[in-house]
């Protein structure tokens, strides 16, 4: 593993010499080549920009003979992979500050959102590069690979007098139906739907086959219903967080309200009309498609889990999640690429901690909740750290289990993710630094720490798995990189069973769909093609408490 810090421009005002605050990234997924990926940053200077992330393999020449041996940073003759960027384009669609932006998971798109309740979908033009054409490098030819792949910004194609090339983006809507500032978007996992959540307490899904129209807005108590929604069961403070599931089947909401509130959703098949040929029949979202499910809220039960067994235990009513005194304007949670799990930040622990004379007093510890995918109400686990959480990024590829065996039955039995049938990476941002995981072992696999000066707002993972990129709020952007096999042997993503839909005759508003029913019945097809020996999920649904004790204690990485 290696962690570069690129130090250029990445969004400044123009005549001003400091980076703007960088509050969202995202990975193009369709850009899988191995030395080519495309980066869309957002931030501060209410633009949105466009770069090229370029691996270039470096040979370590002979160093200096006064430099000491065991001083090296690699060894003479090895070939090293460096990350550059290459400034591409520069959008300049929104009036305010930029929140968030996502590429599409097709990669056919790109949606961001801002203040003012901005929010935009872009397109690609003709002009974009190919996937899988890679820029011409050559390792030999130092000054050639300086020109073609060396950290360019827009200023410096600015001063080389270059002529403007042809956008690489185009707006295809504007997503019109709020007004309030947009803190956060998720996109569906068939890149047909953008959720938009704001701080009017709504979150908005919008249509983006059809234009951008909004389909249905999930309002809190003081909500006007004018899309649909039912009024009463949203969140009633500022929605920082929203994702969708990967299977399509939830939309989760996480709010300053300390609430997570959970969505079914479903798509409809609507019936051919009489006269009709049956190839008519299609499955569409409509405005029925979506319904309110559950919320997580507070857990009565212990959080420590050396106390499970203890009949004396003071089980105590907590709450889940930071107030509006958290350090961030960001809650983004995540679901694992396939569909198993669920990783919210902002999250804390609040223990009894015995005091001498026998008194005890409630400690509260960050953390990062861990939600299987049948029991969204109650946490499984918790990832505690040092600092608030603030998002979660997987990545969107999974691998084949390595057969990593505990002595401990007790160390064995707090991974929440044991009895998954493949290994999933995702990376935990906190307030200083970032926390990479293995659902195969219980503590994290890697640490990064003091890499900014300021709080990191987001990250992504790139297509091939091996480059996460952390943004923050000092203006710039970390690089990790990891070798070729550093994760494992990579597996495809399990197959899962296709679920039933509803069938509509021709009518798109008189579809019924049984959010809550789902909720407290999971699709057990789902959960056995994902987990081998899955028990505890159903069990605990069943008996109305979720094992929630588990406590996974992080180990330091030096």
């Amino acid at each position: 593993m290696r962690v570069d810090l690129i130090s250029v421009f990445w969004h400044n005002l123009e005549g001003e010499k400091h980076n703007e605050p960088i509050l969202a990234c995202s990975f193009d997924p369709s850009s899988s080549s191995s030395s080519y990926k495309r980066l869309a940053t957002a931030g501060g200077d209410k633009t949105i920009k466009i770069w090229d992330v370029l691996e270039i393999v470096d040979k370590v020449e002979e160093e200096e003979e006064e430099e000491k041996e065991d001083e090296r940073e690699a060894k003479v003759g090895e070939e090293q992979t460096q990350s550059r960027v290459e400034y591409k384009e520069t959008i300049t669609r929104h009036a305010a500050v930029v929140n968030c932006v996502k590429f599409s998971p097709d990669g056919a798109a790109l949606a961001s959102c801002g203040d003012r309740g901005e929010a935009f979908v872009f397109e690609k033009t003709t002009t974009t590069r190919k996937e899988g054409e890679e820029k011409k490098t050559e390792t030999t030819n130092n000054a050639q690979m300086m020109v073609v792949s060396g950290n360019r910004t827009e200023s410096d194609a600015k001063q080389q007098g270059e002529e403007e090339a042809p956008s690489l983006f185009k707006c295809k809507c504007a997503l019109r139906g709020g007004t309030a500032d947009a803190l956060d978007l998720t996109w569906s996992a068939d890149s047909q739907l953008v959720a938009v959540s704001y701080i009017d307490w709504r979150t908005i899904i919008y249509d983006v086959a059809n234009g951008g129209v909004p389909l249905i807005a999930f309002e809190g108590k003081k909500g006007k219903c004018a899309l649909g929604a039912s009024s009463g069961n949203g969140h009633t403070s500022f929605v920082q967080g929203v994702t969708f599931d990967a299977l399509s089947k939830w939309i989760v909401s996480v709010s300053a309200d300390r609430t997570m509130c959970a969505w079914s959703s479903k798509k409809v098949a609507m019936k051919a009309k009489k006269g009709e040929s049956p190839i008519a029949t299609k499955k569409v979202w409509t405005t029925s498609s979506f319904k309110y499910s559950s919320c997580a809220k507070s857990a009565k039960s212990s959080i420590d889990s050396s106390n499970q067994g203890n009949e004396n235990n003071d089980a105590c009513s907590s709450m889940l999640f930071h107030d509006d005194t958290l350090p961030s304007f960001f809650r983004r949670p995540s679901f694992s690429p396939c569909g198993s799990f669920l990783v919210v930040p902002s999250g804390i622990l609040k223990e009894k901690v015995s005091e001498h004379g026998g008194a005890k007093k409630s400690e509260s510890t960050d953390c990062a909740h861990v939600f299987s995918r049948d029991d969204l109400t109650q946490p499984k686990a918790s990832l505690p750290s040092l600092k608030p959480s603030t998002c979660v990024a997987f990545s969107p590829k999974v691998f084949k289990l390595r057969g990593v065996k505990n002595d401990d039955e007790s160390v064995a039995s707090t991974n929440p993710f044991r009895g998954l049938k493949h290994r999933c990476i995702f990376c935990v941002c906190t307030i200083d630094g970032a926390m990479v995981y293995d659902t195969e072992v219980a503590s994290p696999v890697a640490v990064i720490s003091n890499a900014h000066y300021a709080a990191v707002t987001c990250a992504t993972w790139s297509a091939d798995g091996r480059t996460l990129v952390l943004s923050s709020k000092d203006g710039f952007c970390s690089f990790v990189r990891f070798d070729e096999g550093e994760f494992g042997e990579e597996v495809e993503m399990p197959k899962l069973p296709a679920e039933t839909e509803v069938v509509e005759e021709g009518n798109k508003e008189n579809a019924t769909i049984n959010g809550t029913a789902a909720a407290k019945k999971p699709d057990q097809a789902t959960v056995d093609a994902l987990f081998a020996n899955n028990k505890s999920s159903t069990e605990d649904t069943n008996k109305g408490v979720a094992q929630t004790g588990r406590r996974i204690t992080p180990v330091a990485m030096m």
